[in-house]
This record gives C-alpha cells, sequence and structure tokens, in this order.
C-alpha cells in the first residue's frame, strides 16, 4: 500500500471515533407493541394494520417487577380479524414482545382497541437508601432504545412510595410519572422511587444513582480509556526512544518540517482524490480542518520559531494547530463554501476536529524526549488523549448492542494517533536537537 494511502487510512479511523455511537443497529422503542414491534408482528401473521393511538401503563411493584396495560387503537379491518381469531391476537402480541423478558403475555379486543398485558421481571431494583430504582429506561447491552413508542406512556410507582428522580420532560404528580416523548440521546437516566414523606429524598435517589454508574464508570475507564492511552504512550514512548538512537535531526529539521506540512496539505487536498481511495469513499470536513492543523505544527521548523522555542513553547503551538483546526471548521460550517468540506449547520465542529489533538501533541513528545523529559511531554500527549477519549465515548453509559466496536474503534483511534503523529514527534526532536 502506498504510504499516502496508509496515511490517510489511518487518520480515517482516528477521526472514526468522533462518530461512534453505542448503540443497537436496530433500537427499538421503549414501549415495543405500542409502536413497530406490534405492527411487524401483525404482518408476519398476514395482518396489515395502523396502530391510531396508543398508551401504555406501568404499575412497579416493590420487588422490581412491572405490570403493564397496552391499549393500542387500530384501524376497522385489523380489529375485525382479531375480533375473529381471539388465538391470532394473542400470538401477535406475544411476537411483538419477542425481545423483552416478557411474562404472562395475553391480549384482548374491544371494538377497535387492542389490549395487551403482560409483566417485565426486572423493571427496577433496590437500592442504597430505600429506594427503588427503575432501569429499564437505560440502553443496556443487548437493548437500545429510539423513541417512546406510545402516545402517552404512565408510570406508577408502588403504595407508600413517590416518584422523585423522573425522565426529561415528564409530567409527575405524586405515585405517578407521564411520558409523551422520549429523549433516546445517550443511555438514557434513571428513574428513583422513594418513601412518600422522605425528608432527605433528592440526597438518597443521588447515592443511589452514583452507587448504580460506579461499575459502569470504573469499566469505561478500564476499557475506553487505560488501555487506549497505553497502546498510544506505548506507542509514541518506543518511537521516541528509536529517535535517540537513530541521529534524527542530523541534517536540520527542516526536511522533517517539510514532510509534515506536505502531510497536513496532503489531508486537507484529500476531497480532490477522496473518490479514488475505496477506503475513504468521500471527503471529510474534519479531515480537512485537521490537514490544515498538521501543517500549521511545521512551523517549529521554521528557524525564527524553533530559537524561541521551549516545551511551554511547544505545547503551546500544538495548541495553536488545535485552535487553527477549529477555527478553519468553523469557517467551512459558515461558509458551506463547498460540498466536498461543508460542517453539516448543527454539527459540533470541536467534537469533529477533537480526534486530531493527541496527533498534534506527538510534537511535545520528540521535543521532550530530545530534552531527556520523556515524562513531561508524554503527560501533555496523554492529556490530550485521555480529553479526546472521554468526550467521544459516554463514560456513564452502560453501553448498547455495540460496545465492544466501541472499544476496538477507541484502541484503533488511539494506535491510528500514535501512528500518524510520527512524523511530528520526530520534528519535535529535531527542532530540539538543533
Amino acid at each position: 500500500m502506498a504510504p499516502r494511502k496508509i496515511v490517510l487510512s489511518l487518520f480515517v479511523v482516528l477521526l472514526a471515533t468522533s462518530a461512534v455511537a453505542t448503540a443497537s443497529p436496530r433500537p427499538v422503542p421503549v414501549c415495543g407493541p405500542c409502536d413497530r414491534p406490534f405492527v411487524s408482528a401483525a404482518r408476519g401473521h398476514g395482518v396489515d394494520l395502523e396502530i391510531r393511538h396508543s398508551t401504555a401503563h406501568v404499575r412497579v411493584h416493590g420487588n422490581g417487577s412491572a405490570s403493564w396495560t397496552v391499549e393500542n387503537r387500530v384501524d376497522e379491518a385489523a380489529a375485525e380479524r382479531f375480533r375473529d381469531d381471539a388465538a391470532l391476537v394473542d400470538r401477535v402480541a406475544a411476537d411483538s414482545l419477542a425481545a423483552r423478558e416478557a411474562e404472562a403475555v395475553r391480549a384482548s379486543v374491544d371494538e377497535r382497541t387492542v389490549t395487551i398485558r403482560y409483566r417485565t421481571p426486572d423493571f427496577a431494583r433496590d437500592a442504597p437508601g430505600n429506594v427503588l430504582l427503575v432501569t429499564y429506561f437505560r440502553d443496556d447491552v443487548g437493548r437500545d432504545y429510539d423513541g417512546l413508542g406510545a402516545d402517552r406512556l404512565t408510570l406508577v410507582a408502588p403504595e407508600g412510595r413517590v416518584v422523585d428522580r423522573a425522565l426529561s420532560g415528564a409530567s409527575v404528580e405524586g405515585r405517578e410519572m407521564t411520558l409523551t416523548s422520549f429523549d433516546s440521546h445517550g443511555d438514557g437516566p434513571f428513574v428513583t422511587l422513594v418513601p412518600e414523606g422522605g425528608l432527605v429524598t433528592p440526597l438518597t435517589s443521588f447515592v443511589a444513582v452514583a452507587a448504580a454508574v460506579g461499575d459502569v464508570v470504573a469499566r469505561n475507564l478500564l476499557l475506553l480509556v487505560a488501555v487506549p492511552l497505553s497502546v498510544y504512550l506505548g506507542v509514541v514512548a518506543a518511537v521516541a526512544w528509536a529517535a535517540g538512537r537513530t541521529g534524527v535531526g542530523e541534517r536540520g529539521p527542516e526536511p522533517l518540517a517539510s514532510l509534515v506540512v506536505g502531510i497536513g496539505l496532503l489531508l486537507a487536498a484529500h476531497p480532490l482524490y477522496a473518490g479514488a481511495l475505496s477506503l475513504l469513499g468521500s471527503s471529510s470536513p474534519a479531515l480537512f480542518a485537521a490537514g490544515v492543523g498538521v501543517a500549521v505544527l511545521g512551523a517549529a521548523g521554521h528557524p525564527a520559531v524553533r530559537r524561541r522555542l521551549s516545551l511551554a513553547g511547544v505545547t503551546a503551538l500544538v495548541g495553536g494547530a488545535f485552535v487553527v483546526a477549529v477555527g478553519v471548521a468553523a469557517a467551512l460550517q459558515a461558509t458551506q463554501v463547498a460540498d466536498a468540506v461543508a460542517f453539516p449547520p448543527h454539527a459540533r465542529i470541536v467534537r469533529h476536529v477533537l480526534p486530531a489533538l493527541p496527533v498534534y501533541a506527538t510534537l511535545a513528545v520528540g521535543y521532550a524526549a530530545a530534552r531527556d523529559d520523556l515524562r513531561r511531554g508524554l503527560a501533555v500527549a496523554g492529556t490530550a488523549l485521555a480529553l479526546v477519549l472521554a468526550v467521544q465515548f459516554p463514560l456513564f453509559s452502560s453501553g448498547g448492542t455495540l460496545y465492544g466496536l466501541a472499544v476496538v474503534l477507541a484502541v484503533g483511534g488511539a494506535f491510528a494517533a500514535a501512528v500518524v503523529g510520527v512524523p511530528a514527534l520526530l520534528l519535535g526532536y529535531a527542532v530540539e536537537r538543533t
């Protein structure tokens, strides 16, 4: 594979981490029988139907289970089919809940309303502070949500408890929480049901949620931060060690500065040839902006700049390159100058460009290594990557069905950042040695 294609491919792997989502490729609504799963199940049994209106009533029990009553108002033709065949509606209801841990499923039809009753055994669990913690609304491995499903969902707490911590946008009145929509962004929140009349319920709710996410955060810090960070720092430290034994910079930093500038311009110019590289497929405005930032790093090789450099100055140059990249991205978003490098109007440009920061930070690693101060350089670079990982991957998320892919991309992105940053690292080493 040509060097140009290798560099571009690695940079694309790095920037791909900004688009990672740990959600399932087949998300489902919170109330499956209220929406698509019920319609699909009916079609599987030869019944084409339309749900005109749907409601769900969820009564939570003290043992953490919940009893659901779903009412779907369907079209007359479908209702007639179900009225004529009671076993058919039972089968459709059961199939619409195939992806759930549902028990005691039964269905009935009254005029045009299909009523489905079932029970979910693990809707909530006991938590510290005598709190009943509802975990059903959180994404989990094998379960991802993309909406409420029902036109209205009402949750009722057990006798003697009230809703304290509710879902965003919900209306709460004592034991009841009512939803007309569900925000599926991220991994979904908790709901807490606390003893009625409690004096410190906000505190007990906070403790219950903190205890629930503690192990999740620890796992994510290990797999999505610590492991990728170790890979990244291991690679850049090895390259820095090798640079000290290969005479890097003996001919001055100018050739390496030219190489870094050339790579940056090559990345920025990728819309001109992206279609020819199957790995790229299409151009990326983030890659364009990141390439401009790489080119800025080449300023370290200019005699007037390098004479004034220190480790703090190199770190500032790294930050300056990132600011330039963000500025370029903001300009692309504001002007929409060309479709090939245009950001969507509401894109979070800093988040899109942020994965390039660890590439820029390798300049500081090389400079620090040449001064026999490698640890400080690694601290700068490690902080940059840790920031990227913390932003790109939600540490409080229990993870969707593609959690394993998120880990792979985190590690792959970290490795790509280290490899793509090698020219900048060698430039930093040569600048200090000159």
